[in-house]
């Protein structure tokens, strides 16, 4: 199976060569790491994309769930390329931002107040650091296994073991300042009631990695009784749930109102950028008209590429296509007939694992334990899939034209078709027979 794959991409694996020569570890982040090495895209349009060697591929990674219209939608490119020609950054204010913004807190109700910053990690950096200074206490709470970025205020709980750093280079007190527990009420409950320097809560709605473990039924509206229990902010970081779980986030979908929400990706079209959105009396800290506790603004926070002209317009354009509802409607049913056409491959095939996922993803687990469900499966089981296993079923799908996100998932976009799925549900009968008979996955 490598052997053809390299084959069949002699321009991708040379320009990674290229790459290790040029680039820190010869990609620009960690998810682009593959075996036996990265492909290399050229071009991308609707649900496909073109990699330098000319393969043509299905894409659920879709940026990084981004790209929920799809690659180089009309609108998108238009409001893009009409903004280009007026300038691209101007460091000062734009009535762009505004229509934005407003369009932020028409869809989420819980947007009072919006401030846009450069990224989703930058989002949820500035989200803790107003819930801190907000509550006055300095320690924040979080869930195993769930990803805010690579902040040094959010690193401590994305990898197992969880409470452990998974980086050097932290600050020494990063780790006393966080505290991770499970996803269970009485987990959370027991944290808050035997540490009162906790001030802020952050979580992603969808369960750690975008649904990747999903959480328990009620979890969320039990989380925010006991986050007005104690007083403690609850952060939404619905970066990835953001206008695609519903054209207000998961928040709508579960009927949970959180403090603030941080949110980027799909918000800029698919460009660069993020925001913080929430509680007036919360954002009003960064006011620098305001003083708070002798400091004006009372939370530090810059940007030069804030609401850049680029990311605004084509939030715009993104925003009010998301607002009918359309995209996500046709994005979850295709993700929907993804998830039931490899369970019942799997089914088929009598393979240790499941399909499984919510809203326009899906996610594939295999091992033992797994018998057509993930019920009973833990967080360190559901994103502790060997790596030899996810290697194998990424290339082999690679191989055969389909491209997931990360692990063994993807997203789907309204630029999907039924089409794109009967293709994808032939490479994943292929290639699980394949890793099934190379011993790289477990039958029943």
């Amino acid at each position: 199976m490598t052997e053809a794959f390299e084959r069949s991409r002699p321009t991708s694996k040379a320009l990674f060569a290229r790459a290790q020569g040029t680039l820190a570890g010869g990609i620009t982040s960690e998810l682009r790491a593959a075996e036996p090495f990265p492909i290399f895209i050229d071009r991308a349009e609707g649900s496909r994309k073109w990699d330098v060697d000319g393969n043509e591929y299905v894409d659920y990674s879709m940026g990084s769930a981004a790209l929920l219209l799809g690659h180089a939608h009309p609108a998108i490119v238009q409001a893009v390329t009409q903004q280009a020609a007026k300038g691209t950054l101007y460091s000062a204010l734009t009535e762009l931002e505004l229509r934005w913004a407003d369009l932020v807190r028409e869809l989420y109700p819980s947007a009072e107040r919006v401030r846009f910053v450069g990224t989703g990690t930058e989002a949820n950096i500035l989200a803790l650091r107003l819930a801190r200074a907000f509550t006055g206490k300095p320690k924040v709470l979080r869930f195993e296994g769930h990803f805010h970025g690579w902040g040094d205020d959010t690193a401590v709980g994305i990898k197992i073991p969880w409470h452990e750093p998974p980086t050097h280079g932290l600050p020494p007190g990063a780790r006393e300042a966080t505290l991770v527990c499970p996803a269970e009420t009485a987990a959370a409950a027991r944290a808050l009631e035997a540490d009162s320097g906790i001030g802020a809560i952050i979580l992603e709605p969808s369960g750690a990695s975008w649904g990747t473990v999903p959480l328990p039924a009620g979890f969320l509206k039990g989380l925010r009784a006991l986050a007005d229990k104690h007083g403690v902010p609850l952060i939404f970081d619905e970066v990835i749930t953001g206008f695609r779980w519903s054209p207000g986030g998961a928040q709508v979908t579960e009927g949970v109102r959180p403090d603030l929400t941080t949110l980027a990706k799909n918000l800029t079209g698919g460009l660069p950028g993020g925001a913080v959105a929430g509680r007036e009396e919360i954002l009003s800290l960064l006011d620098t008209s305001k003083e708070y506790k002798g400091k004006k603004a009372g939370v530090f926070h810059r940007g030069t590429f804030n609401a850049n002209p680029l990311s605004a317009a084509a939030g715009i354009a993104a925003l009010e296509i998301f607002r009918t509802g359309e995209p996500q409607r046709i994005a979850s049913q295709l993700a929907a007939q993804l998830r039931d056409g490899m369970q019942k491959i799997l089914r088929r095939q009598e393979i240790a694992g499941a399909a499984y996922g919510d809203s326009s993803t899906f996610h594939i687990f295999l091992g033992k334990g797994a018998r057509g469900t993930i019920e009973g499966l833990s967080p360190v089981d559901l994103k502790g899939i060997p790596p030899r296993t996810v290697n194998a079923l990424q290339r082999a799908l690679r191989q055969r034209g389909v491209d997931l996100l990360s692990y063994t998932g993807g997203v789907t976009s309204s630029a999907h078709t039924e089409k794109d799925v009967e293709v994808t549900l032939a490479a994943f009968d292929e290639a699980i027979r394949e890793l099934a008979e190379g011993g790289a996955v477990e039958r029943l």
